[in-house]
Formats: C-alpha cells, structure tokens, sequence
C-alpha cells in the first residue's frame, strides 16, 4: 500500500525512519534508473567517505616528548676522544592531527561503461548535509568537484529541516522540497524544480552524455516501492502530527486529508 500523500510523506522525515528511508530510497532509484539508460550506461549505488580530522581538544600525542639528548664523551682504542654530537632543543611539541575515515550518505553513479567515467551523480541529501559541520562542508566540497569536473548533478532535497544548499541567483521560490538539475554542457545554468507536501513529486531528467540525452527518474514511483518494501504503512503513526511540524494551513490539510487516505 503507498503512502497516504500525494507527493512526499512528511513523516519519513522522522530522523526514526530517514536514515532507513534514504537508504533504500537511494537503491529504488537506482533500479528505476537501470530500467531506463540505454545501452552502455549502467547505474550503481556507492557511498561518501570522508577523510576528517579529530576534536584538536581531544587529541592524545603520538609520541613521547621531545627530551635532551645528553653529550658524551667516549675515548677510542687509540686514545683518541670521540664527541656525541647534541640535538638541537626543539621550539616546540605539537600534536599532528588523526585523520579519521568517516562514511556519508550513498549516491547513485551514472557510468558510461565503454570509457569506464562517471557522467551524472544523483545525491539524496541528508540532515548532515543541511547542518553545519564537517558532513556539510564534506559534501560541498564534492559537489563543487562534481560541477567543475564536468560531471552531471542531479540533487534531491525532500527535508524541510535544516539549512539549504546554495543555489546561486535567483534565489528559486519558497518551498518544502527542492530538486536540481546541473548539465554540464549547460554549466552554470540549472533547473530547480520546488514544490510542497501537497505537491505530487516530480519526474526528473538524467542528463547523460550530450549526444544520449536524458531520462526520466520518476520520484513518486521509487517512494512507493520503498514505501511498501519497508512496511511504512504499519509502522507509522498516522494519528499524530508528523515528527517536524508542518506550517498550520499544510497541518489542517493533512489532518482532513489523512482522515480519508488512511481508512483501512
């Protein structure tokens, strides 16, 4: 059984179901995306990993301290006196920084398999993304490599919580869930597309290589299989106002609309 909803369900929102959700979220799309590219094209799941630093309050040294090293003077089997020599005093003992390997989100690759590259990148953003942080600064980084590398961006942002990701001038019209669309022979250009919690999702084109065009990723119907697949029906609380309140008019629609969408 789908969700209720007719576009996204705001209460998978709940950070009980996202990290569940985007996963599998993340797969379904992949496999819509199988279903579609034409021949030469294949579609697989990966996901970030960031090389980050530790807390600098947190850190243990390496090492032992630096000390003196004392000089001393030997006498050779000839007679001869032989000198140490001493180290110099260092200025100063500094703790390097640990670099940790922490794993992001996953994201889905567009790959052109006869030149083995990487054309199109589809990113569902999460709630580290839209907080600061290191995971935010982490993704930015990525995705300016995306857009200066020639790389096809498509970005879905389907959490009204937490702080946007830059979209440059103008600014596109308020809403609850944005989608972006970067092709890189179009590169700064790109399409947003924004809508709200009664909006139905929308179809989005996946730019691939110029000459092979675009196809469709359909985001209603990846919800629904990961809607079924993981059970959401029985598992959320419908009675109750979803995790992130909605604004007071979204709330009485969903109130009125979810009293004939949920009848068993």
């Amino acid at each position: 059984m789908p969700s209720p909803f007719p576009g996204m369900d705001p209460y998978l929102e709940d950070p009980a179901f996202w990290s569940g959700f985007h996963t599998r979220y993340v797969v379904a799309l992949s496999a819509s995306l199988t279903r579609v590219l034409p021949k030469g094209y294949y579609a697989e799941v990966e996901q970030h990993v960031w090389l980050q630093g530790d807390d600098p309050d947190e850190r243990e040294p390496f090492a032992v301290p630096y000390g003196y090293v004392a000089a001393t003077h030997g006498t050779s089997g000839a007679g001869h006196g032989a000198g140490v020599a001493t180290a110099t005093v260092p200025s100063a003992e500094v703790t390097l920084p640990k670099t940790v390997k922490h794993k992001g989100a996953k994201f889905i690759k567009v790959v052109d398999k006869p030149g083995n590259r990487v054309v199109t990148v589809v990113e569902l953003l999460s709630p580290s993304n839209k907080a600061a942080g290191d995971d935010r600064e982490g993704y930015l980084q990525k995705r300016n490599e995306y857009l200066l590398t020639g790389t096809n961006l498509v970005e879905i942002d389907l959490l009204r919580e937490g702080e946007r990701l830059p979209f440059g001038r103008p600014k596109p019209p308020p809403a609850d869930y944005y989608a972006l669309v970067s092709r890189a022979d179009r590169f700064p250009k790109a399409a947003v597309w924004a809508f709200g919690v009664r909006d139905p999702l929308p179809i989005l084109p996946v730019p691939l290589k110029p000459a092979d065009g675009e196809v469709p990723l359909d985001l209603r119907a990846g919800l629904d299989r990961t809607y079924d697949d993981a059970g959401y029906r029985d598992r959320i609380d419908y009675s109750k106002p979803p995790a992130d309140v909605l604004r007071k008019p979204d709330a009485e629609w969903a109130a009125e609309w979810l009293k004939t969408h949920t009848a068993t």
